[in-house]
């Protein structure tokens, strides 16, 4: 139905509107695979967080992920306060569950866009306006959380600059709560809260810069040096 009005809006054919849904799906829909996950994946996200960090956690807390109830639809919702965040998640959950992650354009490059594929992440344009892009990925995120997959969301939707929280983007809670609408969905949807915290962050220096007006977009040159310098 909505691809009909998509063509009828449009003035384009059905097959080119649906050619158009179909690419926007290719680019969304991840290729998750198992052995990437577990094998490569867990094991780098490990190497990473504990040769970066002192890991705290609550381990009261964590164990209390086993003892959500079965069968129940399950959303984890963080702060964002480095890129770090998606690593040390997936990481911490490893033992108990498996993390979807919505990822922004940022990660849409080679061979980023293929590694965070095979670990189960979708693609989501930020800031595109398309109501029937929206509509796609929302289907899409219905589909899937109808389904037991469980998903990693950051709140913010985007990195903190400074700290602090930034203003909520519940585009995706949003499409998550309407599933409650759905008469053929019966399962519970428990959202479960995540705060990180970190006393130093990879992006201090970026960061910094941003906040005094001197950020400049990074050259290729710049990033391995600041990859070799890591």
């Amino acid at each position: 139905e909505r691809i009909l009005r998509k063509a009828i809006a449009d003035g384009i054919r059905i097959e080119d509107a649906r050619a158009i849904a179909e690419d926007y799906l290719d680019e969304i829909v991840p290729s998750f695979n198992l052995l990437s996950y577990y094998q490569i994946g867990y094991r780098v996200a490990r190497a990473l967080v504990n040769g970066l960090y002192q890991v705290v956690v609550d381990k009261k807390n964590l164990e209390a992920v086993q003892r959500l109830p079965r069968g129940c639809v399950v959303i984890f919702v963080a702060n964002h306060r480095s890129n770090v965040d998606y690593v040390l998640m997936a990481y911490l959950l490893a033992r108990h569950i498996t993390l979807s992650y919505a990822v922004g354009e940022w990660a849409r490059v080679w061979p980023l866009e293929h590694l965070f594929k095979s670990f189960g992440s979708y693609f989501v344009r930020r800031g595109f306006r398309d109501p029937f892009y929206h509509t796609v990925l929302k289907r899409y995120v219905q589909h899937i959380s109808a389904r037991g997959l469980t998903q990693g969301i950051f709140l913010e939707g985007g990195l903190s600059r400074d700290g602090k929280l930034r203003e909520p983007k519940i585009g995706l809670l949003d499409y998550l709560v309407q599933l409650k609408s759905d008469p053929s969905f019966r399962d519970d949807l428990v959202f479960v809260p995540v705060g990180i915290n970190f006393d130093w962050v990879l992006e201090d220096r970026h960061l910094l810069d941003e906040a005094a007006g001197r950020a400049r977009k990074p050259t290729v040159s710049s990033k391995a040096l600041s990859l070799a310098r890591l």
